[in-house]
């Protein structure tokens, strides 16, 4: 009986040890994201800077010459000011919105280790880590997070709302830079100054 409980506490550690450990994601990044609304669907594309230090983003909608006549806005986020402003980059008309909690990107705390693979083809390939907010044998994923292996920059993430798999949203990251390349667009436009508050919820429902 003695054997068998070794062996099972052996088995144990070296699960353990080899389980991997999650990687930090930078604090601050800029990129451009597709993100794909699995209940309206549709997909929206953005410049975005990431600002974990200050808790704030910025997001601008790409804007398509192909959508003749549609809106194109920039949305700024202040989490700690709780506000969220957006601003039509066409008729530089503002209004503002409270904003939600802040939420860091990155692998969430406690997450579960999904999968490890490679990305490319020969010669152009790395590696990489899919995280989630799963508690095995409790809860199902509300966030799964792709990662890179080595500097833990972000990839996929996909978001489910209220256990409905309806509400989810599916960002794919490129074209990342680390830092904040462009501090200034931290800035609220002249014409935010003096915005309007519309609704009583955020305008993003991401991030």
């Amino acid at each position: 009986m003695m054997r068998i409980a070794f062996v099972l506490l052996a088995i144990f550690a070296w699960t353990n040890a080899q389980a991997p450990s999650p990687c930090v994601a930078p604090t601050q990044f800029a990129a451009r994201i597709s993100q794909y609304n699995h209940g309206t669907d549709t997909i929206n594309r953005f410049i975005i800077q990431y600002d974990a230090i200050n808790e704030r983003w910025v997001l601008f909608e790409e804007m398509d010459a192909f959508s003749p006549g549609r809106r194109f806005y920039e949305y700024l986020i202040l989490t700690r000011e709780n506000v969220e402003y957006k601003f039509d980059q066409r008729s530089h008309e503002c209004t503002k919105a409270p904003a939600r909690p802040w939420r860091a990107f990155g692998i969430p705390p406690n997450g579960t280790f999904e999968n490890e693979f490679t990305l490319g083809g020969p010669g152009e390939m790395f590696v990489a880590q899919q995280w989630s907010d799963r508690v095995p044998l409790r809860t199902n994923a509300q966030i799964l997070v792709d990662v890179t292996l080595i500097n833990c920059f972000p990839l996929k993430e996909v978001l489910i709302s209220n256990n409905n798999v309806t509400q989810t949203t599916t960002t794919d990251f490129y074209d990342v830079l680390e830092g904040n390349p462009n501090p200034n667009d931290f800035v609220p436009p002249k014409e935010c100054l003096t915005a309007k508050q519309v609704q009583d919820k955020p305008f993003t429902h991401w991030p």
